[in-house]
C-alpha cells in the first residue's frame, strides 16, 4: 500500500513528513500532495516525495462562462451533492463574496489531484490510501472527491473527545457514529471519565491550544507576528502559493475578535439563579456547521428559535466557543439580548464544566460540549450530525418543528444512567485510534503511524 497525505501549512508538513519516515520503518511507502509551496523544499530535503498541486493544475484562463461550465461539469461527473454548501465553507472562513475564484480553485485542484493520483497508481503499482485532516477547504474536498470517484480509500483524521486519540473517518465527510452495543467498560475509561468530572478539564487538541487565548494575546503573539511576516514575504516577495493565502481576512478576523471582546464586556453575565438551558456557540467557520449541519449555520436564528421554545420559567444561556471569543456578530447578539429577556451570554472565563454542572439541559448542534455533558450525566438534545447523535443517552431531533415538545419531554425525563453513558463512551473509545494531529513528539509520531497502519489493515 502507498499512503498519500495532503499538507496545507508548514505545521502540517512537519507532522506528515515525520509520519512518512515512521511509516517507511513499518514497510509502507508514502508521499505528500502539497498545497503550500513554502513546504516543498523541506519535504524534498527529508527524502519524501512531494507533489506541487499548483504546478499540476490547469491555469484555467477561461472567461467566466468557461469556469462556470467546467465547474458544473465537475459537479455532475463527480456526483457532488449540494455544491453551493461546499463553496459556503471558504466564503464563511475567508469572508468572501465572489464565487468564481472558488470555482476556479475546485477546477484546478481536481485536475491536479486527479493527475497526481493517476501517476501514483501507475508508478507505485499498489493500492493507494489518502489521509487528510478533516476540513472543507477546496484542497481537502477536491482530494476527497477525486479519491472517491477513483475508488481510492480515503480517511479524514479528526480529534476525538478523548485526549490523545482521534477518529479516522473512512470514505465520508460526516461524523463517525460508533455502533452502540453492550461491552465491558474498562477501569481505565472509568477513571478517565471520573477525572474529567473532578478536574473539569476541557479536552483541547495540542494543535489548537494557541486558539484558546484572549484575542489580544493572539495578536501580540510572537508566533503569530512571525507567521504573518512569513506569509507576506512568501506571497508578495517570493510569489509562492498556498491554500491559506487570504492574509487580509486573517488580520481582519483577529482585529474583529479583539474589538468585539471589548464591546461585549457590558453584555456578559454570570450564571443565572433561575433554571437554565445551555446552548454552546459553535465555531462559526467550522466544517461541523458548514458541511455537517448547514441548516444551523445561522446560529443567531437558531438561538432566537430556541429562546421561543423553552418553558417560560427558564433562561437560555449561550457562551462563545473558547477558541474563537469575539468572532461572533456583536450587532446580532446584542439584538437577541434586547429582544429576548430570557437569553443571557455568559462571560467567556466561566468554565464549561461549571455551566454544565448547573444547567438543566444542553441543546447543541454537534458540539463536543454534548459529549462533555454526557460525561457529567446531563440531559442532551442534539440537532445535527455528531458522533453521539445515535447514542441512546441522547435525544436526537429529526424535525426542528418538534423542538418545543422535545424540550419539555427531555426536562421531565430522568437523566441518562451512568451505566449507559459509560457503555457508550467505551464503544466510542474502541472505535478511536491513539495519536494527535500535528504533534511531532517521537512517541506521538510512532503511535499515529501505527494507528494509520492498523486502520488500513496493515497491522
Amino acid at each position: 500500500m502507498h499512503i498519500v497525505f495532503t499538507s496545507l501549512a508548514f505545521n502540517q508538513t512537519e507532522y506528515f513528513v515525520e509520519l512518512c519516515v515512521e511509516l517507511k520503518k513499518l514497510g509502507l511507502s508514502s508521499s505528500i500532495i502539497s498545497f503550500h509551496e513554502d513546504s516543498n523544499d523541506y519535504i524534498e530535503k527529508k527524502g519524501v516525495t512531494v507533489f506541487n498541486v499548483f504546478e499540476r493544475g490547469s491555469r484555467c484562463k477561461n472567461n467566466l462562462e468557461g469556469i462556470e461550465r467546467k465547474f458544473l461539469e465537475l459537479v455532475k461527473s463527480y456526483k457532488i451533492e449540494s455544491a453551493n454548501i461546499l463553496l459556503s465553507h471558504e466564503k464563511a472562513a475567508f469572508n468572501l463574496t465572489e464565487e468564481v475564484p472558488l470555482k476556479r480553485k475546485f477546477v484546478e485542484y481536481i485536475a491536479a489531484v486527479e493527475d497526481i493520483l493517476k501517476e501514483l497508481k501507475s508508478t507505485k503499482g499498489n493500492e493507494l490510501v489518502v489521509f487528510q485532516e478533516l476540513g472543507a477547504f477546496a484542497s481537502l474536498l477536491s482530494t476527497y472527491f477525486v479519491a472517491r470517484e477513483n475508488g481510492i480509500s480515503h480517511f479524514f483524521m479528526e480529534p476525538a473527545i478523548f485526549k490523545g486519540r482521534m477518529f479516522l473517518v473512512k470514505n465520508s465527510l460526516f461524523a463517525h457514529k460508533p455502533i452502540e452495543k453492550t461491552v465491558v467498560v474498562d477501569d481505565e475509561l472509568k477513571l478517565y471519565l471520573e477525572q474529567i468530572k473532578r478536574t473539569k478539564d476541557i479536552v483541547i487538541p495540542k494543535k489548537d491550544v494557541g486558539y484558546y487565548r484572549h484575542p489580544f494575546f493572539k495578536i501580540a503573539s510572537k508566533h503569530n507576528i512571525r507567521r504573518l511576516c512569513q506569509k507576506l514575504l512568501s506571497k508578495y516577495v517570493k510569489g509562492r502559493r498556498e491554500e491559506f493565502n487570504h492574509i487580509g481576512s486573517f488580520v481582519f478576523r483577529h482585529v474583529k475578535m479583539l474589538v468585539n471582546r471589548i464591546r461585549f464586556v457590558p453584555l456578559y453575565s454570570q450564571l443565572p439563579r433561575e433554571k437554565f438551558i445551555y446552548y454552546p456557540l459553535h465555531v462559526p467557520i467550522d466544517v461541523a456547521l458548514t458541511v455537517r449541519a448547514p441548516l444551523y449555520l445561522d446560529q443567531y436564528a437558531l438561538i432566537d428559535y430556541i429562546s421561543r421554545n423553552i418553558p417560560p420559567d427558564y433562561k437560555l444561556v449561550v457562551k462563545e466557543h473558547p477558541a474563537m471569543v469575539g468572532l461572533i456578530s456583536f450587532g446580532r447578539m446584542k439584538s437577541l439580548l434586547r429582544n429576548h429577556p430570557n437569553i443571557q451570554i455568559l462571560h467567556p472565563k466561566i468554565n464549561n464544566h461549571t455551566i454544565i454542572g448547573n444547567m438543566e439541559l444542553l441543546i447543541t448542534v454537534n458540539s463536543k460540549t454534548g459529549a462533555e455533558s454526557l460525561m457529567q450525566g446531563k440531559k442532551v438534545i442534539c440537532l445535527g450530525d455528531a458522533f453521539y447523535s445515535n447514542s441512546s443517552s441522547v435525544n436526537f431531533i429529526g424535525d426542528i418543528n418538534n423542538l418545543y415538545k422535545l424540550i419539555n419531554k427531555t426536562i421531565s425525563e430522568l437523566p441518562p444512567s451512568g451505566s449507559s453513558i459509560n457503555n457508550f463512551f467505551q464503544c466510542t473509545w474502541d472505535e478511536t485510534y491513539p495519536g494527535e494531529l500535528y504533534y511531532c513528539s517521537p512517541s506521538n509520531i510512532s503511535v499515529s503511524a501505527r494507528s494509520i497502519a492498523k486502520s488500513i489493515g496493515f497491522m
